[in-house]
């Protein structure tokens, strides 16, 4: 007899009890793994009735959801999801945003603020000086100093005026004007001026800055970044972190396999990269006479609801020994990283909104079986994720 068989012989030796829990507060209630049994009556693509389960693990699941492309950048076929640590080749299309909105290219802070586009890049080590005029005397000025690094992302927010000090070589020439007209009285009034600024907010450091017209500099409405990454081939982390989504891309060579891959990424084949998106899942695997399954249960879902022994209500440790030997054998006939980094479709009751579970803030309850819901800061309401996870990426 293997072992296998043996493991699942000795499955009808727990005592089921009469507790039908949902799968989410399953996870916040025992500790991980545990095996389990489907309700009766449940309803779970994949499962059978009365289907033995052994709850694996939680973990976060990044993906990237991505469409496929057909000639015209037109998208076709279902969405399917890409695991930001998938091990393919990716190389950069033309984009459909710089097809409508050519990029564009400046030498000052005036060339931008005519153009006025909703964001800007530093294309170089820019630092520029002004002497503020900060009191009611002239003599009252203060220095400000300008630095902006090479990839400063620039929304720009509007423009403005502000004071400054005036140079003694601006001065000198003013006095000679005023000495010619007769005027030298309005000399000592001639101390400050207005000096049109573009107003900014720097990504980097979170901060609105006020750029002068006259600062000179190179700028582009697209990173230096992405227009490096214009040229040569790059893993899908690397274009999701250093380019601005949505991007459409191209897989250039043979790509790698995985055996849970639900879709085949083609070479060739062109794809839109839309958003990135963080779920927490639930990984299990069924356990069957013949075979091991994997299968996982997102925490924005309903949870269906499973029996649990009786042992594990009364504490019985001779039920963890076996929870432990199933687990051990289950690590051993499957990889749940590769299962984690296979390339899926998108389930269709997953939101279009882009918007990922999160965790609850603090230690209320935000209801059970999936069906709660908690707000975070004012903004959507997500699925709670029971504080007690020690979650893992996948």
């Amino acid at each position: 007899m293997d072992l296998g068989t043996m493991l699942y012989n000795n499955l009808k030796d727990i005592t089921w009890s009469t507790t039908s829990l949902p799968l989410d507060q399953l996870v916040s209630s025992y500790r991980l793994p545990q095996i389990v049994k489907l309700d009766n009556g449940q309803v779970v693509e994949g499962l059978r009735d009365n289907d033995y389960l052994l709850i694996h693990s939680c973990r976060q699941w990044t993906t990237i959801t991505a469409h496929s492309l057909e000639e015209g950048h037109y998208v076709i076929g279902p969405k399917i999801e890409i695991p930001v640590h998938y091990e393919g080749q990716f190389k950069l299309l033309e984009q459909d945003r710089d097809v409508k909105e050519p990029v564009q290219y400046f030498n000052s802070v005036e060339e931008v603020a005519k153009a006025f586009p909703e964001r800007v890049y530093v294309m170089e080590e820019i630092t520029f000086n002004v002497k503020m005029a900060s009191g009611e005397c002239n003599e009252d000025t203060e220095v400000y100093n300008i630095t902006l690094s090479t990839g400063d992302e620039l929304t720009l927010m509007g423009q403005a005026e502000i004071l400054y000090a005036k140079t003694s070589k601006e001065k000198s020439r003013f006095n000679t004007i005023f000495k010619k007209i007769g005027k030298l009285n309005s000399i000592s009034k001639m101390g400050r001026g207005k000096m049109p600024c573009l107003i900014c907010m720097n990504h980097r450091t979170n901060e609105s800055i006020s750029l002068p017209f006259q600062c000179k500099g190179r700028f582009s409405t697209c990173s230096p970044t992405e227009l490096q990454m214009q040229d040569g081939e790059h893993t899908i982390r690397d274009i999701v972190e250093k380019t601005r989504l949505p991007v459409n891309v191209t897989v250039p060579g043979s790509p790698p396999r995985n055996q849970h891959d639900l879709h085949l990424i083609r070479e060739g084949h062109r794809y839109k990269l839309v958003n990135v998106q963080t779920k927490t899942v639930v990984v299990c695997c069924i356990l069957r006479s013949s075979k091991i399954i994997p299968v996982h249960f997102p925490f924005h879902m309903a949870m269906p609801r499973f029996i649990v022994p009786e042992e594990l209500l009364q504490g019985e440790l001779w039920l963890d020994t076996m929870v432990h030997r199933w687990f051990s054998f289950c690590q051993e006939q499957f990889d749940i990283d590769d299962y984690s980094r296979a390339v899926r479709d998108v389930r269709t009751d997953w939101n279009d909104d882009g918007k990922s579970p999160k965790k609850c803030s603090g230690n209320g309850s935000c209801g059970g079986s999936g069906g709660g819901s908690c707000t975070s800061n004012g903004g959507p309401n997500y699925t709670q994720i029971p504080s007690s996870l020690k979650l893992r990426s996948g």
